[in-house]
Order: C-alpha cells, then sequence, then structure tokens
C-alpha cells in the first residue's frame, strides 16, 4: 500500500533498497542509492531534482531499459528486476518524440496495437479514442512535419496510451517546447492522467511542472530521494535546506534562538522583535544557539515601519507582470526577497526606500542544513 493524502492506496510500484551502480572499483559510481518507494495506482507521480540527480536513472530502471545493481522493483504486485521493457506493463514518452515521418497521425498511433498484432478492428477503434482523448481528430491524416510540435507532444502520448499500460512513464516530455506552450501542455497531461485513470510516473527539473500537476512529489538528489509528499508538504514544510532552495525562491536568515516551546522556537529578529518558527519533528534548537530559519517571498507584507517584524532598505525592484520581486536589505545586513502582487496605478518603489515587513502567522520555519 501507498499513503497519498493520508489514505492507503494500493501501490502499483514498489521498489526496495534500489540502488544502481554504473563501473566497477574505484571508477564505481552509486547513481542511485537505497531507494524506498511506493507510487499508488491512478496516481500522477513525479520525480524532481538537478541534473544527475539519479531521476532518469530511476525511470529506465522502472521501465526496464537499465536493470538495478541492488534490490528489489514489483509493479502491480509482479517482481520485474532483470525483466526487459517488452515484458513490463508500461510504456514511455521521450523527450525526443520519436515520431515516423512517413506515417500519418493515426498510423503513429496505432503502430505499437499493429506490432502486438491486435486485430484491424481494434485499432481502428482504439486510433480514434485516442484521438479524441488529445483532441487531434481533424488531424489524424496529417504527417509529423505538418503539425506544431505540441500537437507532436499530443501524438507521442496517444501513441503511447494506446496499448494501455498499467504505467506511463514520462522523461522530461515538455522540455522542447516554448513557455506558453509547456504551460498549456501541463494541464493537458494532468486532464489525460486523470480521464485515463493510469499511473504516470513524470521525470523534470521543472520546479513548478512538478508543483503544478503531481499528487506526490520526490525530491531527489545525488542519488537518495530527499523528501516524498504533496506539492503543498514539499513547498511549505521543506525538510532540509537543499528542498527549500531547490523548490521555488525563498529566503534563508541566520537567526538566534530565544526559546522553545514544543515545536516551536522562539527567534530574534533584526530590529529587536521576535517571531515563533516551525521546528522539524527531531530537531533541537537550544536557547542562545543560532538556527537557519526560512521564509517564501510572498509570505511578508509591506507595512508601517513602526510595529512591523522586520525594517529593511530596498537594493532593486525587479518586474515579472504579475507580481515585482523587491530585493531588500535587512537592518543587519542580510538579505531578503519580497514578492509583491502588481496592481493597476501602484507606483514602483525606488531603491534606497525603507520598509516595515510584516511576517505571515506561521510562516517562518527553522531548516535543517
Amino acid at each position: 500500500m501507498a499513503v497519498v493524502n493520508g489514505a492507503r492506496v494500493a501501490a502499483e510500484i514498489e521498489i526496495a533498497a534500489l540502488g544502481k551502480v554504473f563501473g566497477q572499483g574505484e571508477a564505481a559510481f552509486h547513481a542511485l542509492k537505497n531507494i524506498n518507494l511506493k507510487i499508488a495506482t491512478g496516481e500522477f507521480f513525479t520525480l524532481l531534482g538537478p541534473s544527475g540527480c539519479g531521476k532518469t536513472t530511476l525511470l529506465r530502471v522502472i521501465a526496464g531499459f537499465e536493470q538495478p545493481s541492488t534490490g528489489a522493483l514489483a509493479i502491480n504486485g509482479r517482481q520485474v528486476a532483470g525483466q526487459g521493457p517488452n515484458k513490463r506493463p508500461v510504456n514511455t514518452v521521450f523527450q525526443s518524440y520519436a515520431l515516423f515521418p512517413h506515417m500519418t497521425v493515426a498510423q503513429n498511433i496505432g503502430f505499437g496495437l499493429k506490432m502486438l498484432g491486435k486485430p484491424r478492428s481494434e485499432i481502428d477503434a482504439t486510433v480514434a479514442e485516442m484521438l479524441r482523448l488529445v483532441r487531434m481528430e481533424a488531424l489524424a491524416e496529417r504527417r509529423p512535419s505538418e503539425i506544431s510540435g505540441g500537437q507532436q507532444q499530443r501524438v507521442a502520448l496517444a501513441r503511447a496510451l494506446a496499448p494501455r499500460p498499467r504505467v506511463l512513464l514520462l522523461d522530461e516530455p515538455l522540455s522542447a517546447l516554448d513557455l506558453k506552450l509547456r504551460k498549456e501542455m501541463q494541464g493537458e497531461l494532468k486532464r489525460l492522467q486523470t480521464e485515463t485513470g493510469i499511473t504516470f510516473v513524470f521525470v523534470t527539473h521543472d520546479q513548478e511542472e512538478a508543483l503544478t500537476m503531481s499528487d506526490r512529489i520526490a525530491v531527489m538528489s545525488a542519488g537518495r530521494i530527499l523528501q516524498l509528499g504533496s506539492p503543498d508538504e514539499i513547498y511549505n514544510a521543506p525538510v532540509d535546506r537543499f528542498v527549500a532552495d531547490f523548490i521555488g525562491e525563498t529566503n534563508f536568515l541566520t537567526l538566534p534562538v530565544a526559546g522553545v516551546s514544543g515545536d516551536q522556537a522562539h527567534l530574534d529578529l533584526p530590529g529587536g522583535t521576535s517571531a515563533p518558527a516551525r521546528l522539524p519533528a527531531g530537531l533541537a534548537a537550544a536557547p542562545g544557539s543560532s538556527v537557519t530559519a526560512v521564509i517564501r517571498p510572498e509570505q511578508a507584507e509591506i507595512a508601517p515601519a513602526e510595529g512591523a517584524d522586520l525594517t529593511a532598505e530596498v537594493e532593486s525592484a525587479t518586474f515579472f507582470g504579475t507580481d515585482t520581486h523587491l530585493h531588500l536589505r535587512l537592518s543587519d545586513g542580510q538579505p531578503f526577497i519580497l514578492r509583491r502582487q502588481n496592481r493597476p496605478g501602484q507606483p514602483p518603489i525606488a531603491p534606497g526606500t525603507r520598509l516595515g515587513l510584516v511576517l505571515a502567522p506561521g510562516a517562518l520555519q527553522v531548516l535543517r542544513d
């Protein structure tokens, strides 16, 4: 069983103590280290991390393109370690769509079914269903060179979904698309996963993609899973500095501990005020010591200096359309980024302006370094 949003759900993929080593002896590279993971049936699950963290290697091990060096891997309750891709109930969508240029859209979608020896009537019915699912009915007779990149991506997805695999593996499939099309396809992918009920395992280094589409996210670094949880948990309660820094923009403050009460530390802020901060489970903070605390840029607001939690001076401002990022310097010299929502007629804030900041309740969290 896998636990998703507090509920126990049947596990489609179960991975235990899995490791992958390339090479031998002193030249050996441990790409995956003691991976333990359960992915639920019908879940949109994302492997997220920087280049070289092991996410694509783990996807390839699930697919059968690589075999684990140690550990166990089961799909739908059946051990598959040592078996090739053709023996597993999975299909893969790669970064390159790999469509056959001489085939029409419909022929590309039906190709896998044809190779499986399915009867023509079943192929035609499935192709029609897939065209409807990806909203490509009007382009069935076009060739890949006659459709856009986003449409080619839809064809690649339809081709992978046509054999009705239990698991669809997606290796950074949106990376070649421009920003607007990439955002559009994020919604399409989530819709397809919801409508089909197939378990999706998605690999990306893009934090926004992961937060937007996933039921759960595994953040990886150096071959290990550092944190596993919902997008809300990963963003608002990171377990350590790496996760907090990798998932979106954030502020790190070094602050002294004034006192501890239960699972909260009371921290002294620059300027003489104090604020409560959540403590991670199992982390002790002694009064008089200093800790690293984190707060997101959108979790502070501009306020009158009198009575504010923090005071700061504006160093620069960066316009992002929907909001402006103010780069500030706190009264003790620490940097701070504030995200200010843009509104019509709102005057800009000039460098050198002094501001008061009020922190949102519960926004401050102590981190493991």
